[in-house]
Order: C-alpha cells, then sequence, then structure tokens
C-alpha cells in the first residue's frame, strides 16, 4: 500500500497494512530533530519517520511578515508576536492584540482585514503533483479554517468570554469576518485542488482539560454554522473533514460526526473523558481518531522503552477495524527527547511486522 491507501483503507474502518501515522510538532522540536539527524529539510525527516501524510498551502505572496532581527512577527490578522525564551527554547508569543477593548461593531468596517489576494493558489497544483502518493491535507496555519482561536488572538484571550457574552452584536460581527475570509480562501484552495487533497483541516479549541471551554448555545450560534459554510464545497468533491481541536471534547464528538467530521485530531488521552478504549467502544464505527499517544508524560519525560510499550498498547486498543492513525496527543514541544519520539515511530513498524 502506499501512504494515501493505508490513511484511506484506516478511513474507510478496514485494517491497513499498518497503522499510518501522523506527525505534528512546534517548528523549534523539528529543527532541533532535523540537526539531531543531519537533515536539511523537512520531507527528508517525514520520509525517515515513514509518515504518511504531507501538507499543502498557498504560497505566501503579502507583505513581509517576520523580522528575525528584532524578533518580532505580524500575522495575516494584525496579530503581533515576539520571540521570546532563550537558547534552544525559543517560541513566539502573541503581544500585542489589535481589536483589543474594541466594541463597536463599525470600526470592524475599516479594519485591514487578510483577503485572498495575499496568496498564490496556483501554487498548489505542483505541491499535490509532488506528494500524490500521500494522504494530503490543508497545512496548519492560516491553510487550516478556525474561528475562537483566531478571534482570540484579535481580541486577546482574557477578554475572550467577556466579549462574547457581553458584546454579542460586535462578537457576531468579527465572526462573519473570519468566516468569509475562509468562505473565500476554501473556494479559491479547491478550485485549484479539486480533490486531489484528501482533508480539509479545521482547527479549533474548544476543550480544556477538564471539559469545554464553550456552551451549547455559543457552539450553535457561532461554531456550528461556520464549520457548515467551511466544510460545504469540499464536502461536494469528496473530500475528508478532519476536525483538529485539543483538550476535553467528548461532548462534542456527536456535533462534529453530525457536520460530517471524518477524523478527531487529537486524543489528548490526560483530558477528562478522552480515555482511548472508551472512545473506541461508544465512536469508534462512526469517526476516525488521530493521535494518542501521551505528549505530556510519556513522550516528553520517559524513555524509549515506555514509549514503546505504550504505542504497543495504543495500537492494540484502537487499530482493530481501522479507524485510528497514531501520532502525539499534543504538539511535540522543544524539550521533548528525540529518541522518544523516534522510538515511537519504530514501534509502529515493529508491530506491523509482528502482527502480520
Amino acid at each position: 500500500m502506499n501512504h494515501k491507501e493505508r490513511v484511506l483503507t484506516a478511513l474507510k474502518h478496514e485494517e491497513p497494512d499498518r497503522v499510518p501515522v501522523f506527525y505534528w510538532a512546534v517548528p523549534e522540536f523539528t529543527q532541533k530533530m532535523m540537526s539531531e539527524l543531519g537533515f536539511s529539510d523537512v520531507n527528508q525527516l517525514l520520509e525517515h519517520l515513514d509518515i504518511d501524510f504531507r501538507w499543502v498551502e498557498p504560497v505566501y505572496t503579502g507583505p513581509e511578515l517576520v523580522n528575525r532581527q528584532k524578533g518580532r512577527k505580524k500575522d495575516i490578522w494584525g496579530v503581533e508576536y515576539e520571540l521570546v525564551g532563550h537558547g534552544d527554547l525559543k517560541y513566539w508569543e502573541a503581544t500585542h492584540f489589535p481589536l483589543q477593548g474594541i466594541l463597536d461593531p463599525a470600526y470592524l468596517e475599516s479594519y485591514p482585514w487578510p483577503h485572498t489576494g495575499l496568496f498564490d493558489f496556483d501554487s498548489l497544483a505542483d505541491q499535490c503533483e509532488k506528494y500524490k502518493d500521500f494522504a494530503i491535507m490543508t497545512a496548519p496555519g492560516y491553510s487550516s479554517p478556525g474561528l475562537f482561536r483566531i478571534i482570540q488572538r484579535l481580541i486577546g484571550r482574557d477578554t475572550f468570554l467577556d466579549v462574547m457574552m457581553y458584546n454579542p452584536r460586535f462578537f457576531k460581527a468579527l465572526v462573519d469576518k473570519v468566516t468569509e475570509f475562509y468562505v473565500d480562501f476554501i473556494e479559491k484552495f479547491f478550485s485549484v485542488t479539486g480533490n486531489k487533497v484528501d482533508f480539509l483541516r479545521i482547527a479549533d479549541d474548544f476543550g480544556a482539560s477538564s471539559g469545554l471551554m464553550i456552551s451549547n448555545e455559543n457552539w450553535n450560534n457561532y461554531c456550528r454554522p461556520a464549520i457548515e459554510k467551511f466544510v460545504e464545497l469540499p464536502r461536494k468533491l469528496g473530500v475528508n473533514f478532519y476536525m483538529h481541536s485539543c483538550g476535553a471534547v467528548r461532548k462534542l464528538l456527536p456535533e462534529f460526526i453530525s457536520l460530517g467530521a471524518d477524523v478527531l485530531d487529537p486524543i489528548q488521552t490526560r483530558a477528562e473523558g478522552m480515555n482511548p478504549q472508551g472512545l473506541k467502544k461508544d465512536f469508534g464505527q462512526m469517526i476516525t481518531f488521530s493521535g494518542g499517544l501521551d505528549e505530556e508524560m510519556l513522550l516528553r519525560k520517559s524513555t524509549p522503552e515506555y514509549v514503546k510499550e505504550g504505542v504497543h498498547e495504543l495500537i492494540d486498543t484502537m487499530a482493530p477495524g481501522g479507524g485510528f492513525i497514531i501520532g502525539p496527543s499534543h504538539k511535540l514541544k522543544v524539550e521533548t527527547p528525540v529518541e522518544n519520539v523516534l522510538a515511537m515511530y519504530e514501534a509502529v513498524k515493529e508491530y506491523s511486522v509482528l502482527h502480520h
């Protein structure tokens, strides 16, 4: 089986030749791993780990966003970040939330919203050709439509819930602006790629570690209608819908399934209600699960031997009957030992040799 066939087989709830594998890490970890293994580009690393997915995005052609010299960057929404930390442990932290303190919907009309003219969508054709044997997904970042995670950065995480609760008119206007951009983005994206892209990845954060961060009412007022709009065109093309949300989102699973989500990523196993056995038992026939190998204690703080044991246990639980893609339960952090991550991917191969 090639990589694409392997993933699509698991998605049909059939068992492929081995469990498909996924990769998800902060850029700093990827850099660290590449330099330890002596690779100069990410594809070499993905090849080495035998990852079944590749990610595509249109080339950004707008004004320069990153100033590494000054350790500053801006994103397409106008949120500003600074490079913080020291040595290897550097990361971007949002420092300026451009719509913080603003509550007048009229202000949003003159705000410099991103538009699809900032991207060269034709650049996607070559990428799809290059990765045709892999399961192709819209890349994390601006190619993964989201809603709340973007609004949180625009108005500031601390004031997000207050604005949603006490200024619904302004909040709804924000939701409409973000949705509008993404509907246009998705249209331009898929007019080039058609069904050559296997997954539209929609990414948002609905869960904390102990439960949902969002009420039923807010889900129904804001999130569900936006996601319905995002998936409408890709669904007509037969593109699968990959729902990414961290945290304890078990209660939203029936919602994701009714929206047509084919995959839920990641299974953050340490969050409430996200125990792999329970998820497999209750929802395993209806959706494919991705992730699930504990990033917090096992990958970050354990040893390669324990990691391998954890992989075997997880595959025993989740892989029977297909519907499972293995990967970390959260983004690999920069402090994660490279040998533990290598052990995770080696263990998947060892398992398939043992069981075939």
